[in-house]
């Protein structure tokens, strides 16, 4: 029965609004579109909310770019390239460059510097000349940068590796490692500094790449990296001998250690390099600023370096080849000839060559000592040259070789002096960490608008045994 009513009661509701006038109609209907919209209004307040929420918290999180964020970070292994400063074949063309290396093996593998590199060196750079000109405060001089620099400055002093000394003086502390939060402090306050002395390690970089891409002798000899010191005491063991034949009974000769292990005590020397540099260059591009000031450095110590393992003289610089008292001396009686070049070559015995070293045994000498054995004839009667004149292959005279090895030309030999040498037995200590100086000082500077900028390094060098080299001060002259 409830459920028969239930019906009734539904059918009875149907036929009334069956029944309803048109306007009772309209009005069910306007409330319910007016429902409709009410609800799409609320649905589209929500949604205009919550996007300009989100607007909002992007705006919040916008950050703008740091200084060196404007500079590409990309960098590329260091290449020899395919030909030297003077346009020869490269010997060692298409290998990656090593710095602290034997004869190119091995070492820490060089990359080219990336464009933020060079600008955090030459903000640094350009921070230590506006100091110079406001009575040297680091500080000032910091102050007085543009904010672009500023923020180059910060950059390399929070995420880059440094070199150098806490107290500015010979023991480098500071080897390519970040700072700490007071060696940052340290580097900007004069007042806590104590003679603080740092650059960055990619300015170490940057300078010493030229004497490693284009030096002659360098790139050859054994760098040794140190961290203090201006007397590094070494050793050099020598070669224990045997004998055959020996039978019971009889005693055997001993070994003679006498001389077995000798002392290769090694003074450390300081080089200076200087350039004067307008001080309205300062407002220069950081990038462009930092590589000139690299670029100067390493031309000159690609010069300074080649001519001390060569000509030093052991007292003020490190010792040279021709100044080793115990090389082999040999005496050409001023005269070119193919025995005289023979017995330089052979003046270094076969064992010295034993190795990896053998790449970096080479003649040296001056381009016109070059020229007058390419020059060499066949014979009296025959002008054909000795080591020929083809340009293609190992005879041309680009080639700048002779009897299998490179001949290496270098400017602070006289004509009358020659060497062969094994390079990688020339053991170059180096200190990490140029030290930077500057000044206005002097009318010459003042009048000019100038600034001095110099560049101190720290090297000591000789060869590990005179055995290693054989050498003449009787060619012609």
């Amino acid at each position: 029965m409830d459920g028969i009513a239930t019906a009734i009661g539904k059918l009875t509701d149907a036929l009334a609004k069956n029944l309803a006038s048109p306007a009772e109609k309209a009005a069910d209907t306007k409330e319910v579109q007016t429902s409709t919209k009410d609800k799409s209004a609320d649905v589209s307040k929500s949604v205009l909310e919550t996007a300009t929420k989100d607007l909002a918290e992007k705006a919040a999180n916008v950050r703008v770019k740091e200084a060196a964020e404007q500079y590409s970070a990309t960098k590329g292994a260091m290449m020899y390239p395919m030909t030297t400063k003077a346009g020869t074949p490269h010997p060692m063309a298409g290998r990656q460059v090593c710095d602290y290396s034997m004869a190119g093996q091995g070492g820490q593998p060089l990359e080219e510097p990336s464009q933020r590199d060079k600008a955090v060196t030459g903000a640094y750079c350009k921070m230590l000349c506006a100091a110079r000109v406001r009575g040297g405060s680091r500080m000032f001089g910091y102050q007085a940068l543009p904010d672009h620099d500023k923020s180059l400055i910060q950059y390399g002093m929070n995420e880059m590796e440094w070199s150098g000394a806490t107290d500015g003086g010979p023991a480098a502390d500071i080897n390519r490692r970040k700072l700490t939060p007071f060696e940052q402090k340290a580097l900007l306050d004069e007042a806590v500094s104590g003679g603080f002395e740092a650059v960055p390690a990619v300015f170490d970089d940057q300078v010493i790449q030229t004497p490693l891409l284009y030096g002659q002798l360098y790139p050859l000899v054994n760098t040794v990296p140190i961290t203090r010191g201006s007397r590094i005491e070494g050793d050099v063991i020598g070669q224990v001998t045997g004998t055959w034949g020996s039978t019971e009974g009889t005693a055997t000769t001993l070994f003679n250690t006498a001389s077995y292990v000798s002392a290769f005590d090694t003074t450390i020397y300081k080089w200076r390099g200087a350039i004067t540099i307008g001080l309205d260059f300062l407002s220069d591009s950081p990038v462009n600023f930092g590589q000139i000031v690299t670029q100067q450095y390493g031309n000159q110590l690609l010069h300074d370096l080649d001519d001390v393992v060569a000509t030093g003289n052991g007292t003020t610089q490190p010792e040279g080849v021709m100044n080793k008292a115990t090389v082999t001396s040999v005496a050409w009686g001023g005269a070119t000839s193919i025995g005289n070049y023979e017995s330089l070559r052979f003046g270094v015995a076969e064992a010295e060559h034993q190795g990896n070293v053998i790449s970096s045994a080479v003649f040296c000498g001056t381009e016109t000592s070059y020229a007058r054995v390419k020059g060499l004839p066949v014979g009296a009667a025959d002008a054909r040259r000795l080591f020929g004149t083809g340009t293609m292959g190992t005879n041309g005279y680009d080639n700048h070789s002779i009897m299998d090895r490179p001949f290496k030309i270098n400017t602070s030999l006289t004509n009358a002096q020659l060497f062969y040498a094994i390079l990688a037995r020339y053991r170059m200590y180096r200190r990490a960490g140029l030290v930077i100086k500057t000044t206005t000082e002097g009318q010459t500077l003042m009048l000019q608008n100038l600034l001095l900028m110099i560049a101190e390094a720290r090297y000591g060098g000789q060869l590990e045994r005179g055995a290693c080299g054989a050498v003449t001060t009787t060619a012609p002259a």
